[in-house]
């Protein structure tokens, strides 16, 4: 699938075996800081014993991988379990335009809402909120935030 974004035309793909480490490095890189002040650190076996590539979509940039997002549909309602964007590419509406695709996809499914956990301190809150998105719960250092579509 291509998608276009201001002057940015970018492929979307599924996840192969290859991406493991483009995912691992790019989630690592974006949120590390928050892991370790909300968990207490960052851990290899966690991320691999949660890695699961069918759910996952790669975002490229003329050749180079520059995003991801992982969306899981559940009984009722989609699931976002990540959406990270390499720092080169944040700021141009790459994110923004994810959560639209992801929220057109959870449509095609016949779901009528999506859903999310975010901490409360990373900064991606705000544009889940500006996107409509809404607190259900609340889950320790983070909120599970929820669209209806």
């Amino acid at each position: 699938m291509i998608i276009k974004v201001k002057k940015y035309t970018f492929k979307i793909r599924t996840c192969k075996n290859k991406d493991y480490r483009f995912v691992y490095q790019v989630l690592k890189r974006n949120m590390h800081t928050l892991f370790v002040k909300h968990w207490g650190g960052w851990s290899p076996n966690v991320f691999r014993d949660n890695f699961n590539k069918k759910n996952i979509r790669i975002i490229e940039y003329k050749t180079k991988r520059v995003a991801f997002y992982d969306l899981e549909f559940k009984e009722g309602f989609s699931y976002i379990h990540n959406v990270q964007v390499s720092p080169s590419m944040q700021g141009k509406g790459l994110g923004t335009c994810l959560m639209r695709l992801m929220e057109k996809e959870t449509k095609k499914h016949k779901l009528k809402k999506i859903r999310l956990k975010v901490f409360k301190d990373n900064v991606a809150r705000k544009l889940y909120l500006k996107r409509g998105y809404k607190p259900i719960k609340k889950e320790g250092p983070a909120v599970i935030l929820e669209k209806k579509i």
